[in-house]
């Protein structure tokens, strides 16, 4: 009996819901009255919902009196009470639009989407706070179609920025670069050419990431015509927070504060052999090659017919006569020699010299920045300092900068509005030399370290071996002549 009174009661529950559920029909559209695919239907505080189809038409099941949600990308939503209409239709505004404002020429401000050529833009967070302090390796992969190639690892050496490919053989292919509106030179710093060792860098090495708002990279030869022939290789708007200054800027003074450090480190080298040292034919000598003998005893290329290492000459199996000790006497290594008491003889044995040479190198940068505005946001202020220490994976490598920005903006009360920008920078680059190379010389008249120190024979200890004569304060170097080429 108790069992079928509890049926009974079920019964009744389920045909009362039965009876308060009804099937919505209905179609959505715009306010053209144009039918909205995709659009979502939804029965307010539940999962109960359904999107309407390619007609923008819509069918679901939900009890008089709730609310249906109807909503679409770039719409408004609405709400509508279900009531005792079975067919409800809704026609959807157009919601608040997404428009990107991009920096053309002269401060002029454009929506990206009226813009006739191709257009990137890259944030301050993508630039604040990176390893580089050179802007064009910053922008690496941050812009479509921009090429950027750098010519060496050496921290300040020059970078090439190639927009779309190049546009001239007999000319420069670099893309303008125009900062607030002042346009900037980016040719590299001719300090000698190619094959010597050109390895300065552009004036865009003087601004400061940290400092920059947003960079917008102007591409295709429609972009041209805003900057003449200068800007037929595209151009590059660099916006500061100084010359961003508004009236939207905080009421009080605010300052920020950034620090960062960075390690740098060689990425690769070369796989090296340690078998053979310094000599050619497997005969032992004090050359610039690693076609001497085997830094085996044994075999026929062993050192122990070698009577400069099997003792004959150092009274040392396996050892050498000091490299300083047997040059010249009119190469001063004799005296360096005694002066600074090196050892009589030298190990016949596989050095670990090409990496010993590079170091870990840091990247320390420091940016201060101060911006207010007046309580009406007529009058706002932007001073950014910035500094960098840079010291390279390669030895006597270092930057150096300072850089110091000012910027303001005031409305008059005749409705004119002035702004202005100050941007001061001081760089100082050092740079051991790296000139074109291919085994112990080169293509020009300087020298390169990178060829030198690759291609050091293996049996040369020679970050090991003292470099500077302790009464000349001249080079030593292991060769015979103290020649490094």
């Amino acid at each position: 009996m108790k069992s079928l009174s509890k049926l009974l009661v079920f019964s009744l529950l389920s045909l009362q819901f039965a009876i308060a559920q009804k099937t919505i029909t209905g179609t959505v559209t715009d306010d053209q009255g144009m039918p909205l695919p995709g659009a979502t239907v939804l029965e307010q505080g539940t999962s109960n919902g359904v999107s309407t189809d390619f007609d923008g038409n819509y069918s679901i099941d939900v009890a008089e009196g709730n609310v249906l949600e109807i909503s679409f990308v770039g719409y408004e939503t609405t709400a509508i009470t279900v009531g005792a209409d079975s067919v409800i239709n809704a026609s959807l505004a157009q919601g608040n639009q997404l428009e990107e404002v991009i920096v053309t020429s002269l401060g002029i401000k454009r929506e990206k989407q009226a813009l006739g050529y191709a257009v990137s833009e890259v944030e301050s967070d993508a630039l604040e706070q990176r390893g580089e302090g050179d802007i064009g390796r910053i922008l690496t992969g941050k812009a479509s179609g921009v090429q950027i190639t750098n010519q060496s690892g050496l921290s300040g050496s020059g970078t090439s920025i190639v927009i779309r490919g190049f546009n001239t053989f007999s000319q420069g292919n670099q893309p303008l670069f125009i900062v607030d509106g002042v346009p900037f030179s980016s040719e590299t710093n001719a300090q000698g050419d190619f094959e010597d060792g050109n390895n300065g860098s552009s004036r865009f090495l003087d601004i400061d990431p940290n400092n920059i708002e947003s960079v917008n990279v102007l591409k295709g030869l429609a972009a041209a015509t805003l900057y003449g022939t200068q800007g037929r290789n595209g151009v590059i708007l660099i916006t500061t927070k100084a010359g961003s200054a508004t009236g939207a800027g905080p009421k009080k003074t605010e300052i920020t504060v950034n620090t960062s450090y960075f390690n740098n480190e060689i990425a690769s080298l070369p796989d090296y052999q340690n078998q053979y040292g310094n000599g050619f034919d497997q005969s032992f000598g004090w050359f610039f090659s690693n076609w001497g003998p085997s830094f085996d005893k044994g075999g026929p290329a062993g050192w122990a017919g070698q009577p400069s290492i099997n003792g004959d000459l150092s009274g040392q199996p396996g050892f050498l006569r000091h490299p300083y000790l047997t040059a010249s006497a009119a190469t001063g290594s004799p005296v360096a020699h005694e002066k600074l008491g090196l050892p009589d003889t030298y190990e016949w044995k596989p050095y670990n010299n090409v990496r010993d040479f590079f170091v870990t190198g840091n990247t320390v940068t420091t940016n201060v920045n101060i911006r207010g505005a007046s309580d009406d946001g007529s009058v706002s202020y932007n001073i950014n300092y910035g500094n960098l220490e840079d010291k390279g994976f390669t030895r006597e490598n270092t930057l150096r900068r300072n850089t110091l920005s000012f910027g303001g903006r005031a409305a008059l009360s005749n409705k004119f509005t002035i702004n202005g920008t100050l941007n001061y920078a001081q760089t100082n680059f050092k740079s051991p030399p790296v000139a074109a190379g291919y085994g112990s010389n080169v293509s020009g008249e300087s020298a390169s370290v990178f060829a030198n120190v690759f291609y050091t024979p293996r049996s040369v200890d020679l970050m090991g071996l003292p470099y500077q004569h302790p009464v000349t304060n001249g080079s030593l170097y292991y060769r015979q002549n103290n020649s490094i080429q």
